[in-house]
């Protein structure tokens, strides 16, 4: 057996479980898999995160707003700023969440969109090739489709017609 490969015996596994206040303050515990998703999510996330801001590594997250709510995504990304994050830990992640346009924690040359061309090729720009205004609404811009990176839609009638799009 290779040395390096690390052996894990069932003495060393733990059972995590998450205890909840109860109205009457007594704590009723939950094994993780009775958590909600965003609860999983978060956990899955955070040892990474910690990690990677604590010894200044990299983390890659696809879909970081995947099942958690908006306000504890920014929380991550915040995690990163500079201010936070003495050992220059990197975040790099993809969302949908439009939210992060207006994310006073990210710079407009840490903001990049993806946009198909006709042949399904994926095209990668950052916010700088667009011209804006400090004072602009980001998400608002966005979503009239000002910087491209908005999906075809195609014919959402015909799908409930059974018509050809």
């Amino acid at each position: 057996m290779p040395e390096n490969l690390l052996k894990v015996s069932a003495l060393d596994l733990k059972k995590i479980v998450l205890g909840h206040a109860k109205s009457d303050g007594n704590i009723v515990f939950f094994d993780v898999g009775q958590e909600s998703r965003g609860t999983r999510e978060l956990l899955g996330l955070l040892g990474p995160v910690f990690d990677c801001v604590g010894n200044g590594k990299i983390l890659m997250v696809d879909e970081l707003d995947s099942s958690l709510h908006p306000l504890i995504s920014a929380k991550i990304v915040e995690l990163f700023a500079d201010s936070a994050n003495p050992q220059d830990g990197q975040l790099i992640f993809t969302t949908h969440d439009t939210n992060f346009l207006g994310c006073e924690a990210l710079r407009r040359d840490e903001i990049w969109f993806t946009e198909k061309d006709r042949e399904g090729a994926t095209h990668l720009y950052p916010l700088t090739d667009i011209k804006t205004r400090k004072t602009d609404n980001l998400h608002r811009g966005y979503m009239q489709g000002r910087f491209g990176a908005i999906p075809y839609l195609g014919n959402f009638d015909a799908l409930s017609t059974g018509s050809t799009p």
